[in-house]
């Protein structure tokens, strides 16, 4: 096996080291695509080299998981370093980006990952998670217990990740099992079903909130029409998890050696159920406490342009235009040839008449969607312009990630610090935006599960009577399995880092360029989109963010009869669907409820295409049936 493992990878570094295709070292993802001629009759050539590397990745992953029987962590390291070989470029660089990419991962994951182990284990042991159970079993009784999973993960996947719902209730499935005997998959898939359905679907999740952002949708609607879609969908999403569980059960399996050392507790030492709801109700009260505050600062958009911030509107427009004029690379000239300006701002640009108070009206208008262009910055053209440290961290942060309203702050200093005797300054800290900065420790998830953790671990002390050095054991245990699941999870986090790199997203943006549909085909189109994007490189925001870009510019010129909004459903619908190894979902599920990968396969990735599909149908119904238009 390791021979041919060795063959693969001597294989592979030959491959990249021929450059089948000119000019892809050289250059990065995407930008051979924008550099090429195009074809005769203006259509840009398809670069089909992303989707052989694409394929290549699948097979290798499938193939060393499934067919050799390889460790996941040393499988996803090895694929990803295939991938990134394929890439092109120099072999040291191209390892040296697989090693960054994993530490990113890591360490997006990896305190909390670890402090949720800790929570698991010590609501387990200390009888917490048992005493929720009994309550939940007491009120809804013991055959819609999965219900009440599903419920609670639909619900506290609103304001936070659903990496965070599925490791503050996966202690509740397996105490759940424990006291039932039966149905483990059934609750795992349940609280998988809320928590993904509402993630992709409702704001003020990112992804979601960026969709509605990119289509021009109230954020009000779109937590309406994503609940109405939901709903249904969830129900659907349970009903199958029933079945699944039926045909194909899992056994639940100790996640770390010692899981089960301690004898289980009479009812009558278990914690009372305000004590044992705390490392729950804790993250989840801080973190959509910050969500709720970030969410309502972000809705006053303090950075957009409002006509008493430019004192002079027609000496604005002339120094603009004959700065631009004068360096036609320089600031001036970005703003003005942006494509994000429109027509009736650039004829006010160009006119030498004074503006009356509707033109001025029109130019500010037409000036605050320039300020959400993401490509008005350019190092060259703003050298020698003093650029403040907030403005130098913004251009420094995750352009594809970035909410509107944190790059119109950019884009406004960018304009202020460029010519700062025509525009003042804007006042970004409102009441409640320093609300939410003083929160921000707080609602971090980080912070917020090592608050939980500490809590649990308390507990835990306080209900077994442990000494210190028995707790310090017992969390040290829950560690080795937490140590585990965060290598899975970032080795899992570099792959789809690399077939990003690859340039995949920008060879799904040629394949969908020219298309123009309308009515039910368009949100079929919208959907398609995100869930190849989705298979493709593994993560549902960015699938979201780069598909409702996409969708964006493609029905801005067709017509359809209904609301918008339904297109951004379609989008998260189509982000569900085709979760499998190079998605951090696939590993968290996995892993923290001790499946094996072919177990994830058959039970998660068909649970988010029931999920996928059963959004999408919600939607293609809704949109004729409540148009909203």
């Amino acid at each position: 096996m390791f021979r041919i493992l060795l063959l693969l990878l001597a294989f592979v570094a030959g491959l990249a080291a021929l450059d089948p295709t000119p000019g892809f070292a050289q250059a990065s993802p995407g930008a051979e695509a924008t550099g090429q001629e195009t074809a005769a009759g203006g259509e840009t050539p398809l670069d089909t080299y992303p989707l052989l590397v694409l394929a290549v990745g699948i097979v290798s992953v499938l193939g060393l998981i499934i067919g050799f029987k390889v460790n996941a962590f040393l499988a996803m390291v090895i694929a990803a370093v295939i991938v990134s070989l394929l890439v092109g470029g120099s072999p040291g660089a191209r390892m040296e980006a697989v090693v960054s990419a994993f530490g990113t991962a890591a360490g997006g994951v990896g305190i909390v990952i670890a402090m949720a182990a800790i929570i698991g284990k010590c609501m387990l042991d200390s009888g917490a998670a048992d005493r929720i159970v009994r309550t939940a079993v007491n009120i809804t009784g013991e055959r819609k217990a999965s219900a009440g999973l599903m419920g609670s993960g639909f619900i506290l996947g609103v304001p936070v990740f659903f990496d965070t719902v599925f490791y503050l209730l996966v202690p509740l499935a397996r105490s759940l099992h424990l006291r039932t005997g039966r149905h483990y998959l059934r609750y795992l898939m349940a609280i998988a079903t809320g928590g993904c359905i509402t993630h992709t679907l409702v704001p003020p999740t990112p992804g979601p909130l960026l969709v509605s952002a990119n289509l021009g949708v109230d954020v009000g609607m779109m937590m309406l029409v994503g609940c109405l879609v939901a709903i249904p969908s969830a129900i659907a999403g349970l009903a199958f998890s029933v079945f699944l569980d039926s045909v194909m059960p899992v056994p639940m399996r100790p996640l770390v050696a010692g899981e089960n050392k301690h004898e289980p507790l009479p009812v009558e030492r278990l914690p009372s159920l305000g004590v044992a709801l705390l490392p729950v109700i804790i993250p989840v009260l801080l973190i959509g406490s910050g969500t709720l505050l970030t969410t309502l600062a972000d809705r006053e958009d303090r950075a957009q342009l409002t006509r008493d911030q430019i004192p002079d509107m027609t000496r604005f427009r002339d120094e603009l235009r004959d700065a631009a004029a004068e360096n036609p690379s320089g600031p001036a000239a970005r703003f003005l040839q942006s494509a994000s300006l429109t027509p009736a701002g650039r004829e006010l640009m160009a006119s030498e008449e004074p503006l009356d108070e509707a033109q001025q009206a029109v130019l500010v208008e037409a000036f605050n969607t320039v300020l959400l262009a993401q490509d008005l910055y350019d190092e060259q053209a703003f050298l020698g312009v003093p650029l403040s440290d907030t403005a130098q961290q913004l251009l420094a942060s995750d352009p594809v990630r970035m909410k509107p309203v944190e790059r119109r702050r950019m884009n406004r200093l960018l304009l202020e610090e460029a010519f700062p005797e025509l525009v003042e300054p804007h006042q970004w800290d409102s009441s409640m935006r320093l609300w939410s900065q003083r929160l921000s420790l707080w609602s971090n998830p980080n912070f917020a599960l090592l608050l939980a953790a500490l809590v649990a671990i308390a507990t835990l002390k306080w209900v077994r009577s442990l000494s210190l050095t028995e707790t310090a054991r017992d969390v040290e245990e829950s560690l080795m399995s937490g140590g585990v699941i965060i290598l899975i999870t970032a080795a899992g986090g570099a792959f789809g880092t690399m077939l990003r790199d690859a340039g995949i997203g920008e060879t799904i943006q040629t394949l969908f360029e020219d298309a123009s549909a309308g009515g039910i085909s368009l949100l079929l189109l919208a959907f398609g989109i995100a869930s190849v994007l989705k298979i493709a490189q593994g993560s549902s925001t960015v699938a979201m963010i780069i598909a409702s870009g996409m969708i964006g510019a493609i029905a801005a010129g067709v017509s359809y009869d209904y609301h918008p909004v339904y297109l951004g459903i379609a989008i998260g619908a189509g982000s569900l669907c085709g979760s499998w190894m190079n998605d951090s979902g696939f590993w968290v599920f996995a892993k923290m409820g001790g499946l094996t990968e072919g177990e994830a396969l058959r039970s998660w990735t068909l649970l988010l295409l029931v999920l996928s599909v059963s959004g999408l149908l919600m939607t293609l119904l809704l949109s004729q049936l409540l148009p909203l238009v």
